[in-house]
């Protein structure tokens, strides 16, 4: 072991708090905390942690980084995570209230000294004020900017990577079934708004996605619809059009005032800038009362998930309800589908005509010898 490496114990009030010392690769003196025993240190755990501090100076060239607090790297990540990740405004945002919580919390705090206990720390302070969503939101937020850290080697360690976090209530998903979608669409008022109500439901796509769409992208010729502003790269993707929504989307741009190829589908119907929410939901919450539905049900995600279940349940393969919703894996995708009580017949008639199974009027039941199995 190089010359003035060491484990140093410090025996206080609260008991040991295990600490290394050694230089890195410009031979600087670097003194660094571990933790205390109430945090899981011991003297045999701090030599293995001072073992791969010398490796990463042999071998990685390691050296002290430059002095920095919280608020200045966070600073730098948001700035180019902004830029390198092209974040919409509506992420910017919602990363703007986050950032002030955490730099509020953190700020000060040299970079290196965050342990996971002052991670804890900030999820029991915040969860007394905010609900369990915001406060995993603001946690996944932390473990970002420290694994950038720690790749930079800023930090030896991700303090939020063991981080429990508060458990997120049991959601109740409330989606409209098959015979409610038809009493909802006659409810409404105006065609643009039932328009987009069926699109909604038979293409299962995103707010953004819908109000950012233009004529480009909708081809009525092929019957398909091209998705290419996405909230990622595996959004972009192209949906097969279900003709009675091709007709109406083509009534619909007859309609129109603003029908050329880079004006919005669905847009204000005299300045023609992309859909109003706030009009749309209105419409949407009138729609609701009109078919006697008092439930809660959301104008635009929980219709994406009706689509995505009412999708599986009429037989769509996975690989294809993962291809329209425009997620990367279909583990995401389960978890649009609501399943419970959706009776799948054409699935049962299948599985028994494959089994070979016939069943009679009788109390007998005539299995013959399956095929191809």
């Amino acid at each position: 072991m190089p010359s003035g490496a060491c484990v140093i114990p410090y025996h206080g009030k609260r008991g040991t708090t295990w600490s290394v010392k050694y230089r890195d690769a410009d031979g600087r003196q670097v003194k660094e905390r571990l933790g205390s025993e109430a945090e899981g240190w011991n003297r045999r755990k701090a030599d293995r942690e001072l073992r791969h501090r010398l490796a990463d100076v042999e071998r990685k060239g390691w050296r002290k980084p430059r002095a920095l607090t919280f608020k200045s790297y966070a600073e730098t990540w948001f700035t180019e995570g902004e830029k390198r990740r092209r974040w919409r405004p509506t992420t910017v945002a919602q990363y703007r209230s986050v950032r002030e919580r955490l730099e509020e919390a953190f700020g000060p705090m040299p970079l290196d000294a965050i342990r996971p206990r002052h991670v804890a720390a900030y999820i029991a302070s915040t969860s007394a004020r905010y609900g369990p969503a915001t406060v995993g939101r603001d946690v996944s937020v932390l473990h970002a900017i420290l694994r950038t850290a720690q790749r930079e080697e800023l930090v030896h360690a991700n303090a939020a990577a063991a981080a429990e976090r508060p458990k997120l209530p049991r959601r109740q998903w409330r989606i409209l079934q098959p015979q409610e979608v038809g009493r909802v669409s006659r409810a409404f008022t105006d065609e643009q708004h039932r328009t987009v109500f069926w699109t909604l439901v038979l293409t299962g796509v995103r707010r953004e996605e819908l109000r950012r769409l233009r004529w480009r992208d909708v081809d009525l010729v092929e019957s398909v619809l091209r998705v290419r502003d996405a909230k990622s790269d595996r959004g972009v993707r192209t949906i097969a059009l279900a003709p009675s929504l091709a007709e109406m989307l083509w009534q619909h741009r007859r309609r129109s005032s603003f029908q050329g190829d880079d004006e919005f589908v669905f847009c204000h119907p005299t300045k023609g800038s992309p859909l109003i929410v706030d009009t749309y939901v209105e419409a949407f919450r009138a729609a609701l009362a009109a078919a006697g539905i008092t439930d809660h049900v959301r104008p635009f995600h929980d219709l994406r998930h009706a689509s995505l279940t009412n999708g599986a349940a009429a037989g769509e393969t996975p690989i294809a309800l993962m291809t329209r919703a425009g997620h990367a894996n279909m583990s995401t995708t389960q978890t649009y589908l609501h399943l419970a009580g959706v009776v799948f017949p054409d699935e049962a008639k299948r599985l028994e005509e494959r089994l070979g199974a016939k069943v009679g009027t009788g109390v007998g039941t005539d299995l013959r010898e399956p095929q191809g199995i």
